[in-house]
């Protein structure tokens, strides 16, 4: 629990000295909250409670591995905040060395005598804390790194990265926000994919059917070529296509007659030379 406070205040002389804002890290939006206080209250209780030494193994060892489901709940549900998933590593590894051993396997601690020598102390079994085996399982994730004095605590490779993701999510936090960039210089296409424009701001269209072009006009049929009088052989072709014109509209009168009548012979129109 000190090694958690002890980051809190490295957390917020960081966002300090850097120039970060903490109106920004107070607009969090943090969710469950609710359930690191339940946690953080479970394990101040057992922290500060004498249980009797034959409920620490099933009630004690329930209640703590409850405190530590709660806080990785929580962790899982604000992931979205950045550096989030660093807590969550802190705590995933303090619950596997928790949960192997039903307890944190812990070294012992060097004390100072009256005489100025300096022992070992062995710990006293408790909730959370058990001393260190050679039947641990990982003891490498337990208490195991002595932090000198004025603090003089024994903390974990746990402690340590739940501490670096503390300080990480309040400096993250404390950064405002970038805004997208509206500039249209060179190369603004490139950062920023173009979105459909608004009805105001689209160019209008023009109308197809009254700015399209008239269609072209249909070629007329070819007149025939007036001829001369004094042309001999112009008269002669009228003549002809005459001839012809009358012989295909008497053709087409006798069609329409009876099988039995008779059908005059068509007069044979001479041309003059």
């Amino acid at each position: 629990m000190g090694s958690i406070a002890i980051a809190g205040g490295v957390a917020i002389a960081i966002v300090l000295v850097t120039r970060g804002s903490l109106r920004q890290l107070l607009r969090l939006r943090i969710q469950s909250i609710w359930m690191v206080v339940l946690a953080l209250g479970i394990q101040i209780v057992l922290e500060f409670v004498d249980l009797p030494k034959d409920r620490i193994d099933d009630l004690g060892f329930g209640l703590l591995m409850a405190s530590y489901g709660l806080l990785l709940a929580f962790c899982f549900v604000n992931l979205r905040i950045p550096a989030m998933w660093i807590v969550a590593l802190g705590v995933a590894l303090n619950a596997l060395v928790i949960g192997l051993n039903q307890g944190m396997p812990t070294r012992d601690r060097e004390v100072t005598t009256a005489s100025g020598r300096t022992v070992e102390k062995p710990i006293e079994r408790s909730v959370k804390h058990r001393p260190e085996s050679d039947d641990d399982l990982l003891p490498f994730l337990g208490d195991q790194i002595v932090i000198p004095e004025p603090i003089k605590e024994v903390i974990s490779v746990g402690d340590i990265v739940l501490a670096i993701g503390i300080v990480a999510v309040c400096y993250q936090g404390s950064r405002p926000r970038r805004r997208a960039r509206t500039s249209r210089g060179p190369g603004a296409a490139q950062r920023t994919a173009p979105g459909p424009r608004p009805k105001s701001e689209q160019p209008e269209q023009p109308d197809q059917r009254t700015d399209a072009p008239p269609p072209a006009p249909l070629p007329s049929p070819p007149q025939p070529v007036p001829q001369r009088a004094d042309d001999p052989l112009g008269v002669e072709l009228q003549r002809a296509q005459a001839w012809l014109s009358d012989r295909e509209r008497r053709h087409g009168r006798a069609s329409g007659r009876d099988e039995g009548e008779d059908k005059p012979d068509d007069p044979v129109i001479r041309p003059s030379t």
